[in-house]
C-alpha cells in the first residue's frame, strides 16, 4: 500500500495533497462509522423528525428514515443545507426520469465494453464493485452511444443495486434501518494519456462525479484505487474540485494488485470468498479465470463496427438548416392551436454537441417544458416528442458553452 508520502511523490506539484494526507489518516475511522435510524442520539432523532416535516411536500421515491438520514449526514445534520440538497435531487430525478431506469435496457456496446460489475460483499455486508476504468475505451464508447445512454446506464446500475438492497436487506444481513453503503475497487490498469486528452471522456467523468456527489450522499463506504500509474495524478487533479472532503477521506491508494501489501489491504476489509482471485481473493469464473469475466468484463478497445457514424445516416432531406454562432443561442417559435397535439422534433448538429430545450411563452413568463441540456447529435439524429396544450412554444438551440465554434443544425419540427 502506498503511504500518503509515496503517493505525493507520484503526483508532485499538486498543492492539495497536504489536505489529502490529513484526510487519508482519518479514512479508517470515517469508513467504519455505521449510522442506524434506531440508534440515533436524542438530538439526532429530533433533527430527523424536523427534517421530515420540512420536506413532507417532496414526492420522494424512498420516504424511509434511512433515506432522509443520508442527506442529514451529508450536511452534518444542518436541516437547511440538507433540505436544499434533497430538493435539488428530487428535481434532478424528475427531469431525468430516474425512477424509470430500474427497467433501463442499455445499448449492447455498454454491456460488453463498460467493465463495471458487482463481485461480492465486504465485511460490513455492503456490495463490492469493481470498475476497470483503465481498460475502458471511453472514446470508443462515446463514439458508439450517446453520452446520455452512458450516464443512464451508470445511474441504472446504482439504482438497481440500491433498490435490491432496500427490498431484501436480510439477504445482506443488514438491518432495514441501517444506512447501507458500497465499496469500490477502481482498477487503473492500462490507464493512458487518452483518458486525459479526450475532452468528451473528461466531460463524462466529471458529469458522473457531479451527479453522484449531489444525488447519492453517503453511498460510498470505501474506494480502493489499484494499479494507478503516475499519469493518474493528472486526472485526479482535474476531477478533485468536484469531490468533497468526505469523499477524499474514503479513498485508499494502493499499489499493484498483485503485491502482498495491496492484497492484504483488500483482504482486511473484504473476505477472500467475496473477492476476485486477481485481487487476492478466491472467486474465479467457472473456467478458472481469476479476472471473473462473468461478473466484470475486461473492457478493451470498442470495435469500430459499433460506431454510430457507421450505423446512422444523417440526412438533411426535408430538414431546415440553422446556424448557431459561437457562444450564442437561436430560437424557433412554434404555435400549437389545437389541444393534445404531439410536438415532434428531430435534429442533428454538424461539428459537435448542442444544447436543446423547449419553453412555453405566456405573456412575459417562460415555463420550462423540456429542460435545456447538451445533446450529442453529430453522429446520430436526436429525436423526441411531447403532448402539449395550445400555446406559443420556443425551441432553443444553445451553443453558449462553445466560445470558439459555431454550429450548424439541421432540424425538422411537426405537430400531429
Amino acid at each position: 500500500m502506498l503511504s500518503s508520502r509515496q503517493f505525493i511523490g507520484t503526483v508532485s506539484n499538486l498543492q492539495w495533497l497536504g489536505f489529502l494526507q490529513k484526510v487519508l489518516e482519518m479514512s479508517q475511522l470515517n469508513c467504519n462509522k455505521v449510522m442506524d435510524s434506531k440508534t440515533l442520539t436524542e438530538e439526532q432523532a429530533s433533527t430527523l423528525a424536523q427534517f421530515r416535516g420540512v420536506v413532507k411536500d417532496c414526492k420522494l421515491h424512498d420516504p424511509s428514515d434511512v433515506y432522509l438520514l443520508r442527506w442529514l449526514i451529508a450536511r452534518d445534520f444542518n436541516i437547511k443545507k440538507a433540505e436544499d440538497m434533497l430538493r435539488a435531487s428530487v428535481d434532478w430525478r424528475k427531469k431525468n426520469n430516474v425512477n424509470s431506469l430500474l427497467d433501463y435496457k442499455p445499448p449492447e456496446v455498454l454491456e460488453k465494453y463498460l467493465p463495471t460489475g458487482r463481485v461480492g460483499l465486504d465485511k460490513s455486508n455492503y456490495p463490492v464493485w469493481v470498475v476497470r476504468y483503465g481498460r475502458t475505451d471511453m472514446k470508443g464508447l462515446l463514439l458508439s452511444t450517446k453520452k446520455k445512454d452512458y450516464i443512464n446506464y451508470t445511474i441504472s446500475l446504482m439504482e438497481k443495486d440500491i433498490n435490491y438492497i432496500r427490498t431484501y436487506p436480510e439477504r445482506h444481513n443488514l438491518s432495514p434501518t441501517e444506512v447501507f453503503k458500497s465499496t469500490m475497487i477502481l482498477d487503473m490498469t492500462d490507464f493512458g494519456i487518452q483518458h486525459i486528452t479526450h475532452k468528451p471522456t473528461l466531460d463524462a467523468s466529471v458529469q458522473y462525479i457531479q451527479f453522484y456527489e449531489a444525488n447519492y450522499p453517503e453511498q460510498l463506504r470505501r474506494m480502493f484505487i489499484v494499479n494507478a500509474p503516475k499519469l493518474f495524478g493528472i486526472l485526479f487533479n482535474l476531477v478533485k474540485p468536484f469531490l468533497n472532503g468526505t469523499t477524499f477521506s474514503k479513498i485508499m491508494f494502493l499499489g499493484p494488485s498483485d503485491s502482498p501489501q495491496t492484497r492484504n489491504a483488500l483482504l482486511a476489509e473484504i473476505d477472500a470468498d467475496q473477492l476476485p482471485a486477481c485481487y487476492g481473493g478466491t472467486i474465479t469464473d467457472p473456467d478458472g479465470n481469476p479476472n471473473c469475466l462473468t461478473l466484470v468484463n475486461m473492457g478493451g478497445t470498442v470495435p469500430k463496427s459499433y460506431y454510430l457514424a457507421n450505423n446512422s445516416k444523417l440526412t438533411t432531406t426535408n430538414k431546415t438548416s440553422l446556424k448557431v454562432s459561437s457562444g450564442g443561442k437561436n430560437q424557433i417559435q412554434y404555435e400549437l392551436k389545437a389541444p393534445k397535439l404531439t410536438l415532434r422534433w428531430e435534429f442533428h448538429c454538424e461539428g459537435g454537441d448542442i444544447g436543446f430545450g423547449i419553453y412555453q411563452e405566456k405573456s412575459d413568463e417562460r415555463t420550462v417544458i423540456v429542460t435545456n441540456c447538451r445533446v450529442d447529435c453529430d453522429l446520430s439524429t436526436e429525436e423526441g416528442e411531447i403532448v402539449l396544450e395550445p400555446g406559443q412554444y420556443v425551441l432553443e438551440f444553445d451553443n453558449s458553452f462553445s466560445y470558439l465554434r459555431s454550429k450548424t443544425i439541421w432540424y425538422r419540427i411537426s405537430a400531429v
